[in-house]
């Protein structure tokens, strides 16, 4: 078998000019102030999601994602990836992705070299799988569970206190064991900030009772004193574990921070390769996310997971979607996915829901994987050519 073909299709968000989001640029260690630190800041960024189509000589085709709205990984895959690739075994899957990052070293190593080389892996996994028979869990361990427990990813104080704590219980009323808050304040803010998100957090822990699960996630937006002061304010509510509370460059402050807190560190997120993922285990972070259509594809989570079983930390990814509900599936030291519903507003979520069929909904908060071969994705075409956009 020889791949004879790869496409990457970027698919433009519904403002071409630019995407006001949640993301907070300029965390305080980084020096931050000004307009840069108030919790929000527009991305000139006009991509939602990357579509990477690997095709073989023998029919089969892969498919993959690039996520974290990267237009440059379209460029990367047509002009360097693709070329270096085409003719060579679909199957040679560890091989070709070395082969990649090793031809990429002048200008790639992290960043978005490694965004677009993680679609094109996971196309090659698609393309094992779909040779083999196989739903892509039976490749990497088989069941390890038969449904993927999930928390749901939706809780923002962006509605008033009450309409934050009423969407709360009703995601524990509908069957989900465990739920994500995101903060929204951060040094800027002040102690009335800071007052705010407690209250919102004790809240929160009231309405959904002792037995759901509680994360919450500072999406690096705080520097170590403040999330000091507010890990004392909150460790109380049994938090299950606060995500990205530091700038993930400082790996010395996720150390310290570690060996202070009772609350679990959780980051990984923004970080590629499993290299970076040694550093945040050498400093005490015990849940790793990585973003799989982010961090180097399945050939590197599958590395990261070793490291993870190697010192005993949980894999978490981050982000759903069926290629972190196959890897839950299969690997047991993943207890959780991210949940996202259908109709969630983020404009990279709704775009893999309306870009590729068959990604699973969830029930009694809980989804379980077919037995179809591959991830089980299918192309939506039309919403494809509707949503297409060129960078050229």
């Amino acid at each position: 078998m020889k791949i004879i073909a790869i496409r990457a299709r970027t698919l433009a968000a519904p403002n071409k000019e630019s995407r006001a989001i949640f993301d907070p640029p300029a965390p305080a260690a980084l020096g931050g102030s000004g307009p840069f630190r108030d919790g929000s800041f527009t991305l000139p960024e006009p991509a939602a999601l990357t579509v990477v189509e690997v095709e073989t000589d023998a029919g089969i085709t892969g498919l993959g994602t690039v996520g974290g709205f990267n237009i440059a990984a379209d460029s990367i895959i047509s002009g360097h990836l693709a070329p270096l690739l085409i003719g060579k075994d679909p199957l040679a899957i560890e091989a070709l992705w070395d082969h990649m990052y090793h031809q990429t070293q002048q200008y790639g190593l992290r960043g978005a070299v490694i965004m677009a080389m993680s679609g094109i892996d996971l196309a090659l996994w698609d393309i094992l799988a779909k040779e083999c028979g196989q739903p892509v869990y039976n490749l990497i361990g088989g069941k390890s569970k038969p449904r993927v427990p999930l928390y749901m990813s939706l809780l923002r104080n962006n509605a008033g206190l009450e309409n934050t704590v009423a969407r709360a219980a009703a995601d524990a009323e509908a069957g989900f064991q465990a739920m994500k808050y995101f903060f929204t304040m951060n040094p800027a803010h002040g102690p009335e900030g800071m007052r705010r998100e407690v209250e919102v957090v004790r809240e929160i822990r009231a309405a959904i009772g002792p037995d759901v699960q509680f994360m919450v996630d500072a999406h690096i937006q705080w520097d170590l004193p403040y999330a000091k002061r507010m890990i004392d304010s909150i460790a109380e509510y049994d938090i299950a574990w606060l995500e990205e509370p530091l700038s993930p460059d400082d790996i010395d402050g996720h150390r310290r921070l570690a060996d202070y807190s009772p609350i679990p560190i959780a980051a990984g997120e923004h970080a590629r390769t499993r290299f970076d993922y040694l550093d945040f285990i050498n400093a005490g972070v015990h849940f790793l996310q990585p973003d799989i259509n982010r961090v180097g594809g399945y050939t590197e989570v599958l590395r990261i997971c070793a490291l993870a079983a190697t010192h005993h930390r949980a894999v978490c990814p981050h982000q759903g979607w069926l290629h972190s509900y196959h890897l839950i599936t299969a690997k047991t030291c993943c207890p959780i996915g991210e949940y996202f519903p259908a109709r969630y507003p983020l404009t990279g979520n709704s775009y893999v829901w309306g870009a590729l069929r068959n990604e699973p909904e969830a029930v009694n908060g809980c989804i379980e994987l077919s037995d179809e071969p591959g991830f089980g994705w299918e192309l939506n075409e039309e919403f494809i050519r509707e949503h297409q956009v060129s960078f050229g």
